[in-house]
């Protein structure tokens, strides 16, 4: 007879513990859902976008007494022009997409989720290292070697980082798809950053060959600033930095349609045009001043503004049959149109002047490629605060307060405004602007930037703690499908989730008949 020895459960208290229950940091830091990465980076670039607006302000502040912003001497200004792209603006817009676009497409989850969450993290670490090495007199064009070689490196991790996650994004639009959705009835935001995302990629692999091949060939802090300004600065000029603005077009759109609660009438233009926007917003072939001074880049440069048009006037025609529902959201988008506007000025101005072997006009090149980089910036943050706002709750699980929402947008439109124009007027005077008066033009235009950020920080983190969706007013939120968990009942969602999708608008052609097309099992 063998004696086993046995002991009560109740005796150990590891054995009915359980396995520990992870923090909230924890859970933030090992998720893998779309949505949780998305708010992380949207929180995360109003914060830095705040700090790298702040800092740009701080160099108009310093530089009242020195020769100029565009001087290498002085690295704040192009680390500060940089930064706002690289840890603001295209962060801001990648959130949202990583946020909404599955949902779009009637996806449960991103493809890929560890690798967009692989980007969220290794982007955020490398935009901490680049702000760290600026006060340390790096960035882009400082003069402490191991400082500059720090924030270059670190700006092409933040690149690598953001194409990991904008082909996280492209993927799922292309393979996530629901049964009937087409790629010709994919809603317009999720179209624009399908056409967004290869133009990124293939700009960013470019830049990034540029910045690891100066970390191999220069030896010294003055050679990393002349391959910057060579091999890496293209990106922020016309075309190339016109790419900043293809997912504010498709937001546009569809939240033009969501205010007037109506269907655009020629979906396959605006995907046409939407599409041909961003081919003129690839630029990584005018990486030289030769490529920049031939009838290519000419056309390349003009050329972009006529598909905004189109989408300008398809816009008009659609808020001219049906008043809309105005909002925070839809204000602050069309003001992100002007801004892009602002942008394909500049540039059509600088092609003009390329056009005359700068004869012409006798523009300034310089200053008019600081204003595209501004203006189109600063239209992909506003588009950004704008579909924030109009998505919120979708992505914060409420409504934004429209007071924060509209101030934080009217803040980032007149900073962003009045800083580009500030440059377009340097460009077409040669930079005949007294200095001082410049400089202070600047800091006062970046220091509304930084404000608009944190008013958006602030929206996000108030809207956030209201930890329950609100319900949609008559069914009138949204069109599409990231809208179906918001505005139906458990029942017509679970319906809803088996619909062969016949248009580009599910949910209003479930609301006009009533009924769903349900899929053969």
């Amino acid at each position: 007879m063998t004696l086993t020895d046995t002991r009560s459960t109740s005796d150990n208290p590891a054995a009915t513990a359980g396995p520990p229950v992870p923090t909230a940091l924890e859970r933030v830091m090992g998720t893998g859902e779309h949505q949780a990465i998305g708010r992380t980076f949207i929180l995360s670039s109003l914060l830095l976008m705040a700090v790298s607006a702040g800092a740009l302000a701080v160099g108009g502040l310093t530089a009242l007494g020195s020769s100029g912003p565009l001087d290498v001497s002085d690295p704040l200004w192009s680390s500060a022009l940089v930064a706002m792209v690289l840890i603001g603006a295209l962060p801001l817009l990648l959130g949202l997409a990583i946020c909404l676009v599955p949902m779009q497409v009637g996806s449960e989850a991103i493809a890929f989720p560890r690798a967009a969450a692989l980007s969220l993290w290794a982007w955020l670490i490398s935009a901490a290292i680049f702000i760290i090495s600026v006060p340390l007199d790096g960035g882009v064009g400082g003069a402490k070697l191991e400082a500059a070689r720090l924030g270059m490196l670190s700006m092409g991790a933040m690149m690598i980082a953001l194409s990991l996650g904008a082909a996280c994004v492209a993927t799922t639009v292309l393979s996530h798809r629901p049964v009937g959705m087409s790629l010709s009835k994919v809603p317009f935001f999720s179209w624009s950053m399908l056409v967004a995302a290869p133009i990124w990629i293939l700009t960013f692999g470019s830049t990034v060959a540029h910045v690891f091949l100066g970390q191999i060939s220069q030896a010294n802090a003055a050679g990393l600033a002349l391959r910057y300004s060579a091999g890496v600065s293209w990106f922020l000029r016309a075309p190339a930095v016109y790419m900043l603005a293809i997912p504010v077009l498709g937001i546009c759109c569809d939240l033009v349609a969501q205010a007037c609660g109506r269907r655009f009438a020629r979906y396959g233009t605006v995907q046409a045009l939407i599409a041909m926007y961003g081919v003129f917003s690839f630029g990584a072939w005018s990486q030289t001043a030769g490529g920049r001074e031939n009838i290519l880049w000419i056309a390349f440069v003009a050329l972009a503004a006529v598909p905004v048009l189109g989408l300008l006037g398809l816009v008009a025609d659609t808020l001219r049959h049906q008043k809309p529902v105005v909002t925070p959201g839809l204000i602050g988008v069309l003001f992100a149109f002007l801004l892009l506007l602002g942008g394909l000025l500049s540039g059509v101005l600088e092609a003009l002047n390329t056009t005359g072997s700068s004869t012409l006009f006798s523009f300034e090149a310089a200053g008019l490629g600081w204003a595209q980089g501004v203006f189109l910036l600063s239209a992909a943050f506003v588009g950004g605060l704008a579909a924030l706002s109009a998505w919120s709750r979708v992505v914060l699980r409420a409504s934004a307060p429209n007071a924060i929402a509209g101030a934080s947008m009217t803040a980032g439109l007149i900073g962003g405004g009045l800083l580009g124009t500030v440059f377009l007027i340097q460009g077409i005077t040669g930079f005949g602007l007294n200095r001082s008066f410049f400089n202070v033009w600047v800091a006062a235009a970046a220091s509304l930037l930084a404000l608009g950020a944190l008013l958006g920080l602030m929206m996000a983190l108030v809207t956030s703690r209201g930890n329950s969706a609100e319900p949609a007013e008559s069914g009138s939120a949204g069109l599409t499908l990231e809208w179906a968990a918001t505005e139906l009942s458990a029942q017509d969602h679970a319906v809803l989730l088996r619909t062969i999708v016949a248009s580009p608008y599910p949910l209003l052609d479930f609301r006009s008949t009533g009924e769903a097309v349900e899929e053969d099992n």
